[in-house]
C-alpha cells in the first residue's frame, strides 16, 4: 500500500516538475504505463484541456464520527479507504449545475405539456425552443469560496484552474484577547476536484499493516462513516498525496512518491 505521508509545502517546491523525466514502468492490456512523481502529476493536471474523463485509484482517510463523547469508535485513526472511481474532470462547476437545473425544467415542461393533451410529436418539433427556456427560466447558480483553500493559476496560461485546489489549513491563535487565523505551511496540501461518474465498493484496510479489515472491525466502521448528502452533482476533491494510479486521455499513470 502507498504511504499516505503528506508532502510539505518545502517538499512540493523543489521535487522535479517536468514530465519529460517520466519512466515507463509496465504496460497494460491497452499501452504503456508511465511512473510519476506527484509534482509530476500535477505538472500532467495543469495541462488537461476542456473536459476528460478520467479514472483513479485512492487511498484516503475514511471520514468517520468519533462515536459520540464516549469516542467508541475505536477504528477511527487506525483504518484507510482504497477506491476506484470514474470521474470527470476540467469542468466548470457553475456551468455544471446549472445544466443539471436546465434539465429538470425541461422535463417538468415536458410533463406539463404531455399533461394539458399537447402530442409527443409537437412536443418534439418544439424542442429547440424549450432547451432554450429552460436557460432562461432558471436561476443562475452562483459558488461560494472554499473556506479551506482556492483554485490555483494554471502556470501555463495564467488563467485559474477548474482542477487544481491549493490548501494550507490554518489554527487559530488567541492573543491579548484576540483570535486569529495562523497558516500552517507543514499542512500543505494540493487537491484534485472531480465529479464522480461512477465508483466501485471501497476496500477498508488497516492503516498500519495494510491487511483488509475484519467483519467486526468492518462494521464498526460502517457504523461511524458520516453519511453523505443525495446530490445530482458529486463533487470530491482528492489530494495528491492520496492518488495511487490514475488514467488520463487513454493514458495509465502510477504515482511515487
Amino acid at each position: 500500500m502507498t504511504s499516505q505521508l503528506p508532502l510539505t509545502f518545502l517538499e512540493y517546491k523543489t521535487m522535479e516538475t517536468k514530465t519529460e523525466n517520466a519512466v515507463v514502468v509496465g504496460k497494460t492490456a491497452d499501452n504503456v504505463v508511465i511512473s510519476l512523481n506527484r509534482a509530476q502529476l500535477v505538472n500532467v493536471l495543469f495541462r488537461v484541456k476542456g473536459v476528460t474523463f478520467i479514472g483513479a485509484d485512492t487511498t484516503t482517510i475514511p471520514d468517520m464520527n468519533k462515536g459520540g463523547r464516549q469516542h467508541l469508535n475505536y477504528m477511527l485513526d487506525n483504518v484507510v479507504k482504497d477506491s476506484i472511481v470514474s470521474c470527470m474532470l476540467g469542468f466548470e462547476y457553475e456551468t455544471r449545475r446549472d445544466t443539471i437545473e436546465a434539465k429538470k425544467w425541461l422535463e417538468s415542461a415536458i410533463e406539463a405539456a404531455l399533461a394539458d393533451g399537447i402530442d409527443l410529436e409537437t412536443i418534439k418539433l418544439s424542442m429547440g425552443r424549450m432547451k432554450e427556456y429552460s436557460t432562461q427560466s432558471i436561476e443562475k447558480f452562483e459558488a461560494k469560496e472554499r473556506s479551506w483553500g482556492k483554485h490555483m493559476i494554471n502556470p501555463d496560461t495564467g488563467k485559474v484552474s477548474r482542477i487544481m485546489i491549493d490548501h494550507t489549513k490554518s489554527k487559530t491563535v488567541k492573543k491579548d484577547g484576540v483570535s486569529t487565523k495562523v497558516l500552517m505551511p507543514e499542512t500543505y496540501a494540493r487537491y484534485m476536484q472531480v465529479e464522480i461518474l461512477s465508483a466501485k465498493s471501497p476496500v477498508y484496510r488497516y492503516k498500519d499493516s495494510g491487511d483488509v479489515l475484519s467483519e467486526k472491525d468492518l462494521e464498526c466502521v460502517k457504523t461511524y462513516l458520516k453519511p453523505r448528502q443525495d446530490d445530482d452533482l458529486v463533487i470530491r476533491d482528492y489530494g495528491i498525496r492520496n492518488i495511487n494510479n490514475i488514467r488520463i486521455n487513454k493514458q495509465s499513470y502510477r504515482i511515487t512518491e
